[in-house]
């Protein structure tokens, strides 16, 4: 992991209308640091204790859940702009939760509680962050509950359409470019692996879709 705390990327969402020299400033009022992970890098490990959120500036990251038996499972995929920590706080009286990175990621934290208490100087740009970091929780929450709505498809064939035809409304496009893997989009959908490549083979003989590789054309659209 490398640590970088010179900057503020101006273009990330949870700064927009705020101008590059009151991002400066606040950089140190939120005892903001930015830091880049390598592949298989733990980002985050939950606790109760835990006081900071994390904002995901480039890559990809992965929440995971390990239960009490070893088991790995899937939570959320975090790509640009997702925030993930403090607000979302997670049982871990039998779980253990982390986020770890899948590609080269880079991710700013901040303190949570300068966050959301009042600023002594009544800034305007700690109110308009607020705003902000509220707006990104709500679309974080947004695709949280999409996700929940292809986990509960009744079958691994229902499940892959789903989210199909959810990537391919959120392109306007037919032609979907998986994001991930397909041992990574298995466990995604929380599916076994198998199972999801003989049903894949039997939507593309069926004439619902075209694959090549990680990419993909809906003839059809249903589920």
């Amino acid at each position: 992991m490398k640590k970088r705390g010179k900057r503020w990327m101006t273009h990330n969402t949870l700064f927009m209308n705020i101008l590059p020299e009151e991002q400066e400033r606040m950089r140190v009022c939120f005892k903001a640091r930015e830091a880049v992970f390598q592949t298989g890098e733990t980002v985050m490990e939950y606790s109760s204790a835990m006081k900071k959120i994390g904002l995901v500036i480039y890559g990809r990251a992965v929440l995971y859940c390990c239960d009490e038996e070893g088991n790995e499972y899937m939570i959320d995929e975090l790509k640009k702009d997702a925030v993930f920590g403090e607000p979302f706080l997670l049982p871990t009286d039998f779980q253990h939760y982390y986020v770890k990175a899948e590609e080269e990621t880079k991710v700013m934290f901040i303190d949570y509680e300068h966050e959301i208490k009042r600023c002594e100087n009544a800034c305007w740009h700690h109110s308009q962050l607020v705003s902000n970091l509220f707006q990104m929780t709500a679309l974080q929450s947004r695709k949280q509950m999409e996700r929940i709505y292809v986990l509960s498809r009744s079958t691994t064939r229902k499940k892959i359409l789903a989210y199909l035809n959810h990537l391919s409304a959120e392109k306007n496009s037919r032609k979907i470019h998986l994001p991930m893997s397909y041992t990574a989009l298995a466990q995604y959908l929380s599916v076994d692996r198998s199972a999801m490549t003989r049903e894949l083979k039997n939507l593309e003989d069926e004439g619902v879709l075209k694959k090549d590789g990680r990419e993909i054309l809906l003839l059809q659209r249903h589920v």
